[in-house]
């Protein structure tokens, strides 16, 4: 007898199914731990790669903030922390295919030749805009508003300095760029389950204070509490670096 095949429905359902609450079941959050603890020294955070141009983030959570654009549309994506510029060139690719205005780039030390190698690709270029400063500076957000104008359907992705202080003074600033569906994705939580930092010493960042501690005092805030955390990605690619960190405005 030949198998039948399923429908996308029945397909996705059991997938769902399947993967419930997996990420806080005991045997599979340890799995998760160990291969984090043993890999991340090994820089495997640092491997992923977008037209020659390194990301520095695993490949779990690029699908994962593929699927967010791919669902929600939004007009502007904000990547704070652009690094080599992998990762802008990759959400400009997806733009470039679902729609989207622009890809906003947020860096305090950008590189000489990023600019230069973001060129290398004009059409991706065209929905790409780099802005040199710290995050939380009034200088940079307000070169923010001034490209969203009145547009309040935004992903923002918090990734460059992770310490608790910044990224509560972060998500104290974006999440009030942003309308209602619109999402905020908080960075490199998982080094709160961690004694020792697996991405080495000499960070500003370590267990109890980091983008979790941050995001867990911004939730018992008043603008905290126009958030929900969405576990339904955690749970079902396991894999990632930002655990309770994808963040859903459910009121403005």
């Amino acid at each position: 007898m030949k198998n039948k095949i399923i429908s996308k429905k029945d397909f996705i359902d059991i997938n769902k199914k399947a993967s419930q609450s997996l990420f806080t079941k005991k045997k599979y959050f340890k799995l998760y731990k160990i291969f984090l603890e043993q890999s991340l020294p090994k820089r495997i955070a640092q491997q992923t790669v977008w037209f020659g141009e390194p990301i520095l983030q695993l490949p779990q959570d690029l699908i994962i903030h593929q699927e967010l654009i791919y669902n929600y549309k939004p007009d502007f994506f904000i990547e704070v922390g652009v690094a080599w510029s992998g990762s802008l060139l990759f959400y400009s690719t997806i733009f470039n295919i679902v729609g989207g205005k622009k890809v906003i780039g947020i860096e305090k030390c950008l590189l000489n030749n990023v600019i230069k190698r973001i060129k290398k690709f004009p059409k991706l270029e065209e929905k790409i805009t780099i802005i040199r400063g710290y995050s939380t500076h009034n200088q940079v957000i307000n070169k923010i508003k001034s490209i969203i104008g009145k547009s309040k359907k935004i992903i923002v992705h918090l990734d460059s300095d992770h310490s608790e202080k910044n990224v509560l003074k972060e998500l104290e600033i974006y999440s009030k760029l942003i309308g209602k569906g619109s999402y905020i994705i908080c960075g490199d939580t998982h080094v709160e389950f961690f004694k020792k930092n697996p991405h080495g010493k000499n960070k500003n960042y370590f267990i109890k204070n980091n983008p979790m501690t941050a995001l867990r005092m911004f939730l018992k805030t008043k603008d905290g509490k126009k958030f929900k955390q969405d576990l339904s990605f955690q749970n079902r690619y396991l894999l990632t670096l930002n655990p309770f960190g994808i963040l859903k405005k459910i009121k403005d």
